[in-house]
């Protein structure tokens, strides 16, 4: 089945919002005085209980549409919201975006009132995205068609995610933001009464600023399709799959989440082999920020650790190998190479220990870093800053400038206090993806292997 054409979805040159008011003490207020200060198209309020709205003239019903829209934004709940799309007229509105939820994931009365905002959805001639879902934004054009608050940074080779949580689109907005990734475009299906995460996922394949696609899975309603359309679309450019509901609570907890029976272990084992798979939402986004930054990936999966404690190599090294890398043995010629730039009393070898000659470190870590490089024996490179270089601002800054030049992947693990994270804002600007934790460290540089792997050395 041919996938339907989203850009009217993502991309609309019209919006009304069903819902909006005047005051910024309700969700209604807040997505529309979000719209109204971003949205370059025509951006219509329906309320019939209020007039005027963030200096628009608001109209009564969606019967009362002076033309067709490509959007309509839905706050309004369950029974209005239904009420609502049974008077629409046929050809109205392109796409709904049915944010309220108490529809099929409730007992009682919300199957039947699902059922009812399909029909009648039909009938209208519309696409429906949801209910049950926080929106979507697109980070290109500046759109946030959500109740998320925080727009996160948007642009070319962003990431570009579909899922089933509102709170994962949440997670998201503040990770892009305190990280500085690009977010193409986010879309929560929610219930998926209509457009489903295969539909979505196609969209992003053909995107253009989409760099990487997350994928935050809860269930899937037509599982052949879904796969036919992520193999595809693995082949086009990286997707990192998190699949939920692997358990039986899981499968409970998912069940009254969206209403849809889920089998995450099922999926998680029909998933192809270009898929990057992780298990849980905030590693999706370390791996997916590693790929869209470092994703040079040269076809190997032999790493270089350049720390300055041999302990965190050692960690290092084991995480390394728990991920499918190699820690090679350096050849002699290169071993002392490195060795002629460093304390006597320092490994030269693989893991490479500068031992604590701090005020050094600025200049040793570049140079070092450039002999591997240009040595051709590794692949990837895992740095680790640790305890005192972490409070001096010169040696994240020193590497913000160094490691473009290697044309290898490097990412960092930046073991600080908390009050001294802002000293890696270098390296984040410089899109060198640092983490505070070993594990995502070995994680996130895993995956590039594994990315590079599976393209045969040619990056996405």
């Amino acid at each position: 089945m041919t996938p339907p054409d989203l850009s009217r979805l993502f991309s609309p040159r019209s919006i009304a919002v069903l819902g909006a008011s005047a005051s910024l003490d309700k969700l209604g207020g807040q997505v529309f005085a979000r719209l109204a200060a971003s949205f370059r198209g025509e951006l219509i309020a329906i309320n019939p209980g209020e007039s005027d709205i963030a200096g628009r003239t608001s109209i009564p019903s969606v019967e009362a549409l002076p033309q067709p829209v490509d959007l309509l934004i839905a706050l309004a709940p369950g029974e209005r919201l239904v009420e609502a799309i049974e008077r629409c007229p046929e050809g109205r509105v392109g796409f709904l975006l049915a944010i309220p939820s108490g529809f099929g994931e409730v007992a009682h009365e919300g199957p039947d009132l699902q059922h009812r905002l399909a029909e009648a959805a039909r009938r209208a001639g519309l696409r429906v995205v949801g209910p049950n879902c926080v929106g979507l934004l697109n980070g290109t054009i500046g759109l946030n068609a959500s109740i998320i608050p925080l727009m996160p940074p948007g642009g070319a080779a962003g990431l570009g995610v579909a899922t089933q949580s509102g709170g994962f689109g949440m997670a998201l907005a503040m990770y892009a933001a305190d990280s500085m990734m690009n977010v193409s475009c986010f879309c929560d299906v929610g219930n998926t009464v209509d457009i489903s995460l295969a539909d979505c996922l196609a969209h992003l394949a053909g995107d253009p600023a989409t760099g990487v696609i997350g994928l935050y899975v809860e269930s899937v309603r037509d599982l052949p399709s879904f796969m036919a359309t992520l193999t595809e679309a693995a082949k086009a450019k990286p997707v990192v799959v998190c699949p939920l509901a692997r358990t039986l609570s899981g499968q409970a907890a998912s069940l009254a989440h969206v209403g849809i029976a889920a089998d995450g272990a099922r999926l998680a084992s029909s998933l192809p082999d270009e898929a990057i798979v992780v298990h849980s939402g905030l590693d999706l986004l370390h791996v997916a920020r590693a790929l869209l930054w470092q994703g040079r990936p040269l076809g190997g999966k032999r790493l270089a650790i350049v720390t300055g404690t041999g302990g965190i190599g050692t960690e290092i090294a084991d995480l390394a190998e728990e991920h499918g890398m190699t820690i090679p043995r350096f050849s002699p010629k290169l071993t002392a190479a490195i060795a002629r730039h460093l304390p006597v009393y320092a490994a030269s070898a693989n893991p490479v220990d500068l031992t604590p000659v701090w005020r050094d470190y600025p200049r040793l870590y570049p140079i070092v870093m450039a002999e591997i490089a240009a040595s051709g024996e590794a692949d990837l490179i895992a740095v680790s800053i640790t305890d005192v270089p972490t409070t001096w601002p010169d040696l994240a800054q020193s590497l913000a400038r160094s490691v473009p030049t290697l044309g290898l992947p490097v990412a960092v693990y930046w073991a600080s206090r908390d009050a001294d994270v802002v000293n890696m804002a270098a390296l984040n600007a410089a899109r060198i993806p640092t983490y505070r934790a070993t594990r995502e460290l070995a994680l996130a540089l895993g995956a590039l292997a594994r990315h590079g792997a599976a393209t045969g050395g040619h990056a996405a």
